[in-house]
């Protein structure tokens, strides 16, 4: 889904649609409203941590999760991970994503937590299927991290984080369609933690920042610095491909470290179509995209004319503070609980 200008600053096009906006944030405030008083875990004790946003497009969800998967595992917690699996036909029964072909059947984000983090993860739109099919399977893991489905209102959940993208914010503070919110600002009230991916704009919410560290060669998989893969570049052009939610947020930290770009932004979860690839070659200035967006290009499906050095993928991190990883962990129970 586009993210219409008139998204951010309220206009005549925002005010014509706010009757309907109304009409999006009191469904959301009843379906949260009733599933406050259903269960909190699942039925075998086992907790769940929800990781979402109240806002349509890119925040930075996914890189938390796999930020606060590592820093659970490093606490001793064995982590599994569930997701709806978008864009891909999961068919009745929920998908192992080890055993998938390719992110084309699990969807581009589980494939990429499955392959950062190496645990177990589980796709199907009934998160709750999803998560009794991975604790089935899997009954080491202590806890469960939702990939987004805060609105999911039927999986039980223990800790609710909402992620924000600094840059955007809540928008002009608006339901759909006439803001990008999926439920009331409200919620930020009701929920344990929100973490706002750029600078915070509450006392009440933790800053973090995502961070350019490496640079992958698609055809050979040969990985370097940041650092090291700009000084090679010396002072060429830079063509940045970006399929996410927020596309300009990918393109302002390349030019935040000093590179010269032309820019392709994509849709969310859009494949990088060959035949531009195949163009922007023909131009000659690497091509650089986001590791979401490489998931799709394996060395045995990349174009037969990319040679090594011509189109990288560009992996970043977020590191959580300290103090919120030891809140969270308060709020779970102590391993003893989730029976194995």
């Amino acid at each position: 889904m586009r993210y219409p200008d008139f998204w951010q600053r309220r206009g005549l096009r925002s005010w014509l649609l706010w009757p309907l906006s109304l009409v999006t944030c009191m469904v959301a405030r009843r379906r949260r409203a009733a599933a406050e008083r259903g269960e909190a875990r699942l039925q075998d004790g086992c907790p769940v941590v929800v990781i979402g946003n109240i806002t349509v497009g890119g925040t930075g969800k996914t890189p938390v999760l796999i930020a606060l998967a590592r820093a659970l595992a490093e606490h001793g917690r064995r982590v599994g991970v569930i997701s709806r699996g978008y864009g891909a036909r999961i068919g009745i029964e929920p998908r192992d994503v080890s055993e998938a072909a390719g992110p084309d059947a699990v969807g581009d984000e589980p494939w990429l937590i499955h392959h950062a983090l190496n645990v177990p993860v589980f796709v199907h739109p009934d998160r709750v299927r999803a998560a009794e099919q991975l604790r089935a399977r899997h009954p080491e893991v202590d806890v469960i991290l939702s990939d987004d489905g805060l609105q999911h209102h039927a999986l039980p959940r223990e800790v609710e984080i909402v992620v924000i993208d600094g840059v955007r914010r809540l928008g002009n503070r608006l339901c759909l369609p006439a803001g990008p919110l999926r439920e009331s600002a409200k919620t930020l009230d009701d929920v344990d933690f929100v973490i706002v991916n750029g600078e915070q704009f509450s006392d009440d919410q933790w800053a973090v920042q995502f961070e350019l560290t490496r640079v992958r060669d698609l055809f050979d998989q040969s990985i370097q610095s940041v650092d090291d893969f700009i000084l090679g570049l010396g002072d060429q052009t830079v063509v940045a491909l970006a399929g996410i939610g927020h596309p300009e947020k990918f393109f302002t930290a390349l030019r935040d470290r000093g590179l010269s770009l032309e820019t392709y932004a994509l849709e969310d979860h859009q494949p990088v179509p060959p035949a531009l690839l195949h163009y922007l070659r023909r131009v000659g200035s690497p091509i650089v995209m986001t590791e979401k967006d490489a998931v799709k290009w394996q060395q045995n499906r990349l174009p037969w004319h990319v040679r090594p050095g011509q189109v990288f993928a560009v992996i970043g991190q977020i590191r959580l503070p300290d103090e919120l990883v030891r809140a969270i962990l308060d709020k779970l129970p102590p391993r003893p609980e989730c029976p194995t």
